[in-house]
């Protein structure tokens, strides 16, 4: 790996934005070099064993299968080796230090604390020895014939430290839709207690948000940020076409989840002292108790 690889090399602190939750948004991310160098080699689908005659579908190739299958060019294996390293998480770690510490300051007391938070590979090494599991992932939607939306308005498992997504647009994309959108709630919704009781699992209808952003689908964007129960996301409707959409997904996991969710459970953070079972139990116990008044 001779040149820098990193989607983060042209970031600084200033690019840091922490409304309405921890981001960057940094587009021309790579030098115009070493973009085009991977959208010229990013790997056909088909090569990678995706189905795309499937309508608007989300896949996904792990970093640990792309580093056992020498058919993906070298580029890309150093590309996305670097993403799973324990280099890009030092990177990260320094970014976002002060936001982390105010979402979780009982897990991350102190910077040093972050930053010596030992990277592994997601599928490949375990919580044994590591205490984050990163991936990069070569990422797809597959052609649209009906127009649709694979994720509207929602939050990541409360495992995730941090998800991010790298727009890799062909040049010949001509498809209109499948934007990324940042949203907060509306101001009447003041506390996590009234946030909560709006989501269904990890979604919440659109009408309790408000769109800070809209990110359009397009080259050598990165959008980068730190998960929470107000880290709310989604993907704009796809209208038809034969092409795919094309990106990587980078995302870094922690073994204890700072918040759960669920069908039946309203999102609430776990306090670093507590485990998820317990954090579950302790919201059923109280569900129990209002059902008994």
């Amino acid at each position: 790996m001779s040149k820098p690889l990193s989607v983060l090399q042209r970031a600084t602190r200033a690019d840091v934005r922490s409304e309405p939750f921890p981001h960057i948004i940094l587009r021309d991310a790579l030098p115009l070099d070493l973009y085009q160098e991977l959208a010229d080699t990013f790997p056909a689908p088909e090569a990678l064993e995706i189905d795309p005659r499937r309508n608007n579908t989300r896949w996904d190739y792990e970093a640990h299968r792309i580093r056992s299958n020498e058919a993906v060019p070298q580029i890309w294996r150093d590309f996305i080796a670097y993403h799973v390293s324990q280099a890009f998480f030092a990177e990260i770690a320094e970014l976002f230090y002060d936001d982390i510490h105010k979402l979780y300051p009982d897990y991350y007391p102190n910077y040093e604390r972050l930053k010596n938070m030992k990277a592994g590979i997601r599928f490949s090494d375990t919580y044994a020895t590591r205490d984050i599991l990163m991936d990069a992932m070569l990422s797809g939607n597959t052609p649209v014939t009906d127009a649709g939306s694979v994720r509207t308005s929602h939050i990541d498992n409360g495992d995730k430290l941090f998800s991010g997504l790298f727009y890799m647009r062909p040049e010949d994309y001509d498809a209109v839709g499948g934007d990324l959108t940042i949203s907060r709630f509306k101001s009447k919704y003041a506390t996590l207690k009234a946030k909560a009781t709006l989501f269904n699992d990890a979604y919440v209808d659109d009408t309790h948000l408000e769109c800070v952003e809209t990110v359009k689908y397009d080259k050598n964007i990165l959008v980068l940020f730190i998960n929470s129960i107000e880290s709310v996301h989604g993907v704009t409707v796809r209208q038809p076409t034969n092409k795919s959409r094309l990106f990587v997904n980078l995302v870094g996991e922690v073994e204890k989840p700072f918040y759960i969710k669920g069908k039946k459970i309203r999102p609430r953070y776990v306090p670093a002292h507590q485990n998820q079972d317990e954090a579950e139990q302790t919201w059923l116990k109280r569900l129990k108790q209002k059902l008994r008044l």
